[in-house]
This record gives structure tokens, sequence and C-alpha cells, in this order.
């Protein structure tokens, strides 16, 4: 025990002598509690504050309008029915007018008018002139009172011997107005027999019928046709 105790200060002596020949020195203990450090934090300047975007607040809905976001609850109420205007009720027609028996089924068709529209619209004629009743007493010696309806037709030009007349007579009166064609059908004949001897063919080949109270007479280079005619509206 005695004999360790000398080596260890001997050892300690020859530790201490080699640090003090380096000529370091130990620095001292640190002081084991840590003094506070106060640090003063430097206000933010402007341009290293970030920019405050403001979130802009959601426009209002005005009432009555729909909002896509948010739809209102339906009323409990039900909605008015709009009323329909009903429709106008069509004035009531009038009854159709009876029916009454056509002119030709009561005997008042005007026949002399009936065949003088055929022969003028299916036979080509010269340009004629209408008879009045005058002119019928002056060339054929008839009354028209002896007449019910006539046609009577003369020729324009005086070179041309076409004649048309047409009668319904009148009850007891078919021999006179007849006796009254046939003066006019020879004075003809005596007149273009010394004129146009074309002309003199055509009176000579005359056309005279009856039917019933009706009489037809025609000069005509269709006579023939024109004599059909009265024919299919007589009979």
């Amino acid at each position: 025990m005695n004999r360790r105790f000398p080596a260890l200060v001997l050892t300690g002596a020859l530790c201490l002598s080699l640090l003090s020949a380096c000529g370091g020195t130990q620095p001292p203990a640190a002081d084991p509690t840590p003094t506070p450090v106060q640090t003063e934090t430097a206000a933010p300047s402007p341009a290293d504050t970030p920019a405050v975007t403001s979130t802009p607040a959601p426009e209002s809905t005005p009432a009555g309008t729909d909002n896509p976001a948010q739809t209102p609850p339906e009323s409990a109420s039900p909605k008015p029915q709009p009323t329909r205007t009903p429709a106008p009720t069509p004035p009531a027609k009038d009854p159709a007018p009876t029916p009454t028996p056509s002119e030709e089924e009561s005997g008042d068709t005007d026949v002399a008018q009936t065949v003088w529209s055929r022969i003028e619209s299916e036979i080509e004629l010269p340009s004629l002139m209408d008879m009045d009743d005058e002119v019928l007493s002056a060339l054929y010696g008839i009354d028209s009172a002896d007449l019910e309806t006539y046609i009577g037709k003369v020729p324009l030009m005086n070179v041309q011997a076409t004649e048309f007349f047409i009668a319904q007579v009148k009850e007891g009166s078919m021999d006179t107005v007849k006796a009254g064609v046939e003066r006019r059908q020879a004075d003809l004949e005596a007149q273009w027999s010394t004129y146009l001897p074309e002309q003199l063919e055509l009176v000579q080949n005359y056309k005279l019928i009856t039917s019933g109270n009706y009489l037809f007479f025609a000069i005509s280079y269709e006579a023939d046709q024109a004599a059909q005619i009265f024919d299919d509206c007589t009979n």
C-alpha cells in the first residue's frame, strides 16, 4: 500500500509535466447552466409579407329566381291550373235548299238558245248578226207574238247566204210560222239565182225541221250537222 502511493504520485507528476511542456492549458469547465439568449425578431417587410387574397362573398340570389346550388322546396299548395276557354260554337248552317227541278225537267229550258250555243261552239260560221222583231217581220213575215222564244241570225256580209232561225212556237201557230219560213227560203232562192251560184246551192239545200213546238231553219255548209244538233236537243 505504501509502495503504490508514491508510484501514483510520480505518475501524476509526470502527466502534469508533459502537459506543461506542450504549453496547453485546460479550458475552464463550462457552466452547466446555459444563459438564455434574447433574440430580436425583426418586423417583416411588406415585400416579404405574402399577399392576402380575399375570397369574394357569394352573390345574393334575388328573390323569385332559381338558385342552381339550392332549390327552394316546392310549396305544399297546388299551383292553379289555367282555365281553358271553350272553342266558339260555329254558327248553325242554313239547311241546304231543296233542289228544284231543272229547267229541262220543268219544260222551261230555252231550247232555242241551247241549240244555238252548241252550233256556235261546234261549227265554224261566217260573221252573223242578230235578228230582232222588226227584221223578223220584214224578212219572214212572222209576228213575234206567235213565238215563245226565238233566235234569228242573218249574214253580216251580203256575199254570204248563211242564215239560221230557231224558235219555240206558241200553241196553234206552227203552220203560220212554218209558212213564213218557207216564203223566206223562196225569196232567198230567187235572190241568189242571179247572183252567186255557190250561195244559191246553199239556199237550195236548206234544212227545215219541226219537233213538237220547236222549229229549226238553216242555210249553211254545215246544215246537216246543225240539224243533228237540233234533233239531239229536242228529242
